[in-house]
């Protein structure tokens, strides 16, 4: 029955990316059954008191934020704390429909299947990581997949660059995007694919130069040369979507990855600063070579989008009167148009914020989004620490701490965590991470 159940949720994970990033709502249900199903049936025999830190913090969040839903689409609150958009819909055209927290009557239920969905992958993969083996197991298939599908990409946009899987590629057509619509989740997800990958061939090639003599490989996916086609496919593959941030954040994860390698090594102060300078050399030339459509697009646009800056300060307008209890998640899209700048004319389809953590600030107030922004705080801390303290398997919370670095930023500058296909991805690795940052001797043996 175990077997089984890793078997289901490798099968989520590995597969959430490829129907178009599962951005239709079927697929989020599909996933949240599957791993249901999985975790119904999950091993729980290495499960200690110290995952209380974990499992609690995540399971409070949730049971908050499904009582903050119920809340905000019930029908009848005072004047007070209604959206007033209720009111002028009675006054100009004559509904009669109750006040309601919620702009809409009913999308916060509907999109509280995305962060439910995103707690049970972690949580599903966090039980699986508390086996140093399974954790492996998750990671080095997370990590394969994501090189299939960098294969993928690649081949698609040299191929049959106006076509998406089995449908015609309507956007990003001058990119690769792979098996997502959006070019930087694309660029977000290979980009924690070949962190993942430099996560296992740091410490082999590390014990390869100081034992100096070759070592014996378990099998043909840990070799360093296959693990080095991984990383450079997928840098690869990142550097064709011409995302700005999605090629500088992968850098900036890889770079953090070596050094926290380094660091873990406890060399003399002079060869850590040799290797942390040839990491930031590696990091340049990395740049230069991968990021030749990104370098065009800085040189043309800048670093920076002046219309997302826009949105970001309406969308603080849109969060005045909804301080403390927001306008009902998912509602960005509704709430957005009547605040929308002339300054913005026509172009582009604002329904996201393209930052999460202020969507979310937006969509259920600043009190429960503070919350989540310290959880997520702390769970970065506990995985680095972890990759510090512990004496081996450093670099399964070294490798996760730093996807999470990738995709917590990236997601302040865009919206790659609310794509389910990519949400899936990141909350494995980083449960993967957390469960590995609990030393193995606080763990009963293995059955």
């Amino acid at each position: 029955m175990h077997r089984i159940s890793w078997f289901i949720a490798i099968v989520a994970f590995v597969l959430a990316p490829l129907p178009f990033g599962s951005v239709d709502l079927i697929w989020i249900w599909i996933w949240t059954a599957l791993l249901t199903a999985s975790l119904l049936t999950a091993n729980l025999s290495r499960v200690c008191s110290s995952d209380l830190w974990v499992v609690g913090p995540m399971g409070a969040v949730l049971l908050l934020l499904c009582a903050l839903t119920v809340f905000q689409i019930s029908p009848g609150v005072s004047d007070v704390l209604a959206d007033p958009f209720w009111r002028i819909a009675r006054d100009v055209a004559g509904v009669t429909e109750p006040n309601r927290i919620s702009t809409t009557a009913s999308v916060p239920w509907i999109a509280f299947g995305s962060c439910v969905l995103f707690v049970l992958a972690l949580l599903r993969a966090y039980l699986l990581a508390t086996d140093e083996k399974a954790a492996r197991q998750v990671l080095r298939a997370i990590a394969y997949a994501g090189f299939a599908y960098a294969v993928y990409g690649i081949l698609a946009h040299l191929l049959a660059p106006t076509t998406l899987l089995w449908r015609s590629k309507e956007y990003y057509l001058p990119y690769a995007t792979g098996t997502f619509v959006n070019r930087n989740t694309a660029a977000a997800f290979w980009g924690s694919c070949s962190v993942l990958f430099l996560g296992r061939l740091a410490p082999i090639a590390s014990d390869a130069l100081l034992l100096a003599h070759r070592p014996h490989y378990s099998s043909f996916t840990d070799h360093p040369a296959t693990l080095a086609v991984g990383v450079l496919t997928c840098l690869v593959a990142t550097g064709m979507t011409g995302s700005r941030a999605g090629v500088l954040l992968t850098l900036l994860s890889l770079a953090c990855l070596a050094n926290l390698h380094l660091m873990q090594l406890r060399f003399q102060s002079r060869h850590y600063w040799l290797g942390a300078g040839a990491v930031t050399a590696a990091t340049i030339v990395g740049f230069l070579v991968i990021g030749g459509n990104v370098i065009g697009r800085v040189g043309l646009f800048g670093l920076t989008d002046g219309q997302r800056a826009e949105v970001y300060r309406t969308s603080l307008k849109i969060m005045r009167g909804h301080e403390l209890l927001g306008i009902g998640v998912g509602n960005f899209e509704t709430a957005f148009p009547p605040y929308r700048p002339e300054s913005l004319g026509s172009h582009g389809i604002w329904d996201k914020v393209h930052s999460t953590p202020l969507e979310m600030m937006i969509s259920i107030g600043l009190p429960l989004g503070a919350t989540i922004c310290a959880i997520a705080a702390f769970f970065w801390a506990r995985m680095l620490w972890g990759a510090f303290s512990r004496l081996r398997d450093r670099d399964i919370p070294a490798t996760a701490a730093s996807v999470f670095l990738l995709g917590v930023l990236h997601s302040c500058i865009d919206f790659s965590l609310q794509i389910a296909g990519f949400a899936v991805i990141f909350a494995a690795i980083s449960g993967c991470g957390l469960a590995q940052s609990i030393s193995t001797t606080r763990r009963p043996q293995r059955i």
